[in-house]
């Protein structure tokens, strides 16, 4: 018999489900438009290069083809790499800012763990060639106004700054593996296991002090204050500083702050983000700056988005 059921990891929306998306995305839309947000649509297969560029997803979880002319292809796994490819290549004659929307399927090999399904649907927006304060802050405020939009406002960004942690650790020579156990010791917020890895790798005390110190700054944007006070490298104590700011402007309380959050450092260079809905006990979206990923197709400029999991915005509206 001929096997017509779906392959693990997919799903069809049917009726009422196929209308809430659209609605849905109706109303994000409004909000897009209303802040100058253009609608692109980027193609759903590309050639695999564009996922070995910079420090993106990891090739394996890739859905990866060959084409009759052998060559390799691959289904979108991220929206943002493809954007880049579009701005590089296309939109170059547009002048910064250049502000775009997106709503689409990416398909990933995770591991069923992860997650039930290898194919989400997101919506996000891109803001490039410009790079401040200002910007940061605006991007997560237009992410606040789009779940607003669809009735979600009980909600809690999570902030943090990549060169908060790099900044510290910028001096050392570590290799990645070594950098990644410090990452990973931090991000578990397990103290006698990071004082450890600390010492086995026979860092600087004062070093050591820092890094030890950022494993327990997290709360309320008042920490960023006690940060300021401990942190002394330059680097760090400026992305505390930008933290600030970027805090000051955000018009959603409560904001809160993670400095122990560094999973995402290798993507992204500046402020970074995290939208959470508490009832939920699930991750709306996030995004953060990225200002190296466009430079991997062409001239490099600044960046700055986030996207949002329809699946998790309808599991909560």
């Amino acid at each position: 018999m001929t096997n017509i059921s779906l392959p693990p990891g997919f799903r069809d929306l049917l009726f009422d489900q196929a209308k809430q998306v659209r609605s849905t995305e109706n109303r994000l839309a409004e909000v897009f438009e209303a802040e100058g947000y253009r609608e692109i649509a980027p193609s759903t297969i590309e050639y695999f290069d564009l996922y070995t560029r910079g420090k993106q997803l990891v090739s394996k979880d890739v859905y990866r083809f060959l084409d009759r002319d052998d060559n390799l292809l691959a289904l979108r796994a991220d929206f943002t790499p493809a954007i880049a490819r579009i701005v590089s290549s296309r939109l170059g004659t547009i002048d910064p800012p250049i502000k775009v929307w997106y709503a689409g399927n990416v398909f990933r090999k995770v591991d069923p763990q992860r997650g039930p399904y290898r194919e989400v649907r997101q919506v996000g927006a891109e803001l490039i060639g410009e790079n401040s304060v200002a910007c940061d802050a605006g991007i997560i405020n237009t992410a606040v106004a789009c779940l607003r939009a669809v009735g979600l406002d009980e909600i809690v960004i999570h902030i943090n700054h990549a060169g908060i942690f790099r900044g510290v650790i910028d001096s050392l020579k570590l290799g990645p593996d070594a950098l990644r156990n410090v990452q990973y010791e931090i991000d578990r917020k397990d103290m006698r296991a990071l004082e450890a890895r600390l010492s086995e790798l026979g860092l600087d005390e004062e070093v050591q002090a820092q890094l030890h110190g950022l494993a327990r700054f997290v709360g309320g944007v008042e920490i960023l204050d006690e940060a300021a006070g401990f942190v002394t490298n330059a680097r760090a104590r400026a992305a505390i500083a930008h933290l600030q700011q970027v805090a000051g402007l955000l018009s959603v309380n409560p904001v809160n702050v993670d400095l122990t959050e560094s999973d995402d450092m290798e993507y992204y260079t500046g402020t970074m983000f995290k939208i959470v809905a508490p009832k939920l006990r699930q991750e709306l979206g996030g995004g953060g700056r990225y200002d190296a990923l466009l430079g991997e197709f062409g001239p490099a400029m600044p960046a700055v988005g986030f996207s949002l999991s329809m699946d998790n915005l309808l599991g909560g509206s």
